[in-house]
């Protein structure tokens, strides 16, 4: 029913002017968080990477509708960029093969 949820992960990459004011990640975060919660999301995990990418977020949303949504409105935020990818558990995914 209308209880299932949908995980994505979303790479981030901060944008040049992120870069300049690194000193309030967490402001940004903050503000990344609700954007997603505005969208009926839950942001489940936030990683800090090494390689092309700065941050890993584990995001879960009701619909791919609320995740272009809450994605759109990220865009805004103008410190960082995020490209956003659906990710489902393998055993799952295996069990969809056979």
């Amino acid at each position: 029913g209308g209880d299932t949820v949908f995980t994505y992960a979303g790479l981030i990459t901060l944008t040049p002017e992120g870069r300049e004011t690194l000193d309030k990640a967490p402001e940004y975060l903050e503000k990344f968080k609700h954007l997603i919660e505005e969208e009926g999301g839950v942001l489940e995990d936030t990683f800090a990477l090494m390689g092309p990418w700065d941050f890993l977020a584990l995001v879960k949303y009701p619909d791919n509708a609320a995740a272009f949504r809450a994605v759109a409105k990220s865009g805004k935020l103008e410190v960082i960029k995020t490209e956003t990818f659906p990710v489902e558990k393998v055993d799952v995914f295996i069990k969809s093969l056979v």
